[in-house]
């Protein structure tokens, strides 16, 4: 958290007699309302919310919901072809990234899929591009995308 965030929090959470004190109590109970209801254990019958996790497709909420679309739609057939032709494909990323970051160039992710013979458009390969795209500009997390693909292709122990 930066200064101007810890400074918020202290400013939301002062008590009015003492601004140098913060109501820690307050604090505490909005943070375990995240988690679970106040005196849960008194009421064991009581419904509680599912937790809905994000998306797998896109948990950053980068894509729209026609990119969303489009991106199921490109890792449904790539995870078929994944699957029938037996391939695994994360070694050919790790070949690639010579630094071992999990991440490689943009240009070197499209040739892997060239020489494997992975057919994508080039408007799919924006959206897997803009959905896996990592901190440094033209490069992809390889590491994400490949344990995406995995549920797609049915191998869900990804290593």
């Amino acid at each position: 958290m930066t200064t101007e965030e810890f400074e918020l929090l202290e400013k939301s959470f002062a008590v009015p007699s003492d601004p140098a004190k913060v109501n820690y109590l307050e604090f505490n109970e909005i943070i375990e309302s995240i988690f679970t209801f106040k005196d849960l254990e008194k009421n064991p019958l009581k419904k509680t919310i599912e937790f809905k996790a994000p998306s797998i497709l896109d948990p950053k909420n980068v894509l729209t919901k026609e990119e969303e679309q489009v991106l199921d739609a490109c890792l449904e057939r790539l995870g078929w072809f994944v699957r029938n032709k037996r391939l695994l494909i994360k070694p050919f990323f790790q070949d690639k990234d010579k630094s071992k970051s999990g991440f490689v160039a943009n240009t070197r992710f499209r040739s892997i899929f060239d020489n494997m013979k992975l057919q994508i458009s080039d408007e799919e390969y924006k959206i897997i591009f803009k959905r896996f795209q990592a901190k440094a500009d033209d490069e992809i997390n390889y590491v994400e995308f490949d344990y995406v693909l995995r549920s797609y292709s049915g191998d869900h122990d990804p290593q």
